[in-house]
């Protein structure tokens, strides 16, 4: 089996961004489908793309709604090249998309890069990445088969056209008023439901709770849908404070928007308790400053917690708050 692998990470020798524009420029078409695209990381790709559509290069891209992450505005600047045809993967309903696939036709061969990264500005040069490139002819089984999943998105996705994105565009200023303003207009949480994995962890949460004990652990894969999960849990079990952890802020902010969405008119409020803000007196906390959190709510409170990714330091110092 001819087949050549690489690992690619973003360091000071290279890039993820250098492949796929290297690639782009050498290939006869271009086939995506990634999770997310903001327009930070789409601009890196944009003179490339121009390069691509003068050479008469065509290039298929599959994005997806997937936590409402990816951008109208990136969708908007991919429709004017008249050479790349755009489809998104709806997640409105009981599944979610994670792929990152970038897959360039030769004359010869295939090459197919496979890994963690998304079409944004730190995933592609400075995010700890890892992205494998794997080069092979068009009668090796792998390649049939990464083919034959991509059609199967394809033809499970929507055109991207002016229509879609115009509604889609909506959608996502009307979800960032929960954030600024309590305010609540549009009831967004009527168009979510819990996946299957969300729907077995929420009923199992309860069936425990219903013993009595007052602690559980809820373990599942990436991009599975852990953040939904919490915010359907709570919004069935109606804390009156939550205190939610995460090791990362871009995540942080991520999650407190997940559940003013998921629970508008609710007469809550969301605050974040990080470096720079210390809203401390809201009724849902989102912090990654766990100690001082814990230190400063009051302790007859009823506290919730979700933790993600701690290291046995950390675990420690919070067994003993």
């Amino acid at each position: 089996m001819n087949i050549e692998k690489k690992l690619i990470v973003n360091s000071d020798k290279g890039n993820l961004l250098n492949e796929l524009i290297s690639s782009i420029n050498e290939c006869e078409r271009f086939y995506f489908s990634v999770a997310f695209i903001n327009y930070s990381g789409l601009q890196m790709l944009l003179d490339t793309f121009k390069n691509a559509e003068k050479r008469g290069v065509k290039g298929k891209i599959i994005t997806s709604t997937y936590l409402n992450f990816t951008e109208a505005k990136a969708l908007k600047k991919i429709n004017e090249f008249s050479n790349i045809h755009l489809k998104v993967f709806e997640t409105d309903k009981a599944i979610g998309f994670h792929t990152k696939a970038y897959i360039f036709e030769f004359k010869d061969s295939y090459k197919v890069i496979i890994g963690s990264s998304n079409i944004t500005q730190s995933a592609l040069k400075s995010n700890i990445e890892w992205n494998v490139e794997i080069i092979a002819k068009e009668d090796a089984q792998f390649l049939k088969d990464v083919l034959k999943e991509y059609d199967g998105l394809w033809n499970s996705s929507v055109v991207a056209d002016d229509n879609f994105i115009s509604k889609y565009e909506e959608f996502l200023s009307k979800l960032k008023g929960y954030t600024n303003t309590q305010q609540f207009i549009y009831e967004s949480s009527e168009y979510i439901i819990p996946n299957n994995m969300q729907k077995r962890a929420v009923e199992n949460l309860e069936r425990i709770r219903s013993f009595g004990e007052k602690k559980a652990l809820v373990i599942a894969a990436t991009g599975t849908g852990k953040t939904y999960m919490s915010a359907f849990d709570v919004k069935g079990f109606k804390p009156k404070r939550l205190l939610f952890i995460v090791h990362r802020e871009e995540i942080l902010k991520k999650a407190k928007e997940t559940f003013e969405k998921l629970l508008p008119n609710e007469k809550l409020t969301f605050g974040l308790l990080t470096g720079n803000q210390k809203q401390k007196n809201a009724d849902y906390i989102f912090s990654k400053l766990c100690l001082n959190a814990m230190r400063n709510l009051n302790e007859t409170n009823l506290i919730i917690l979700f933790l993600t990714r701690l290291t046995m330091q950390q675990a420690q110092a919070i067994k003993q708050c």
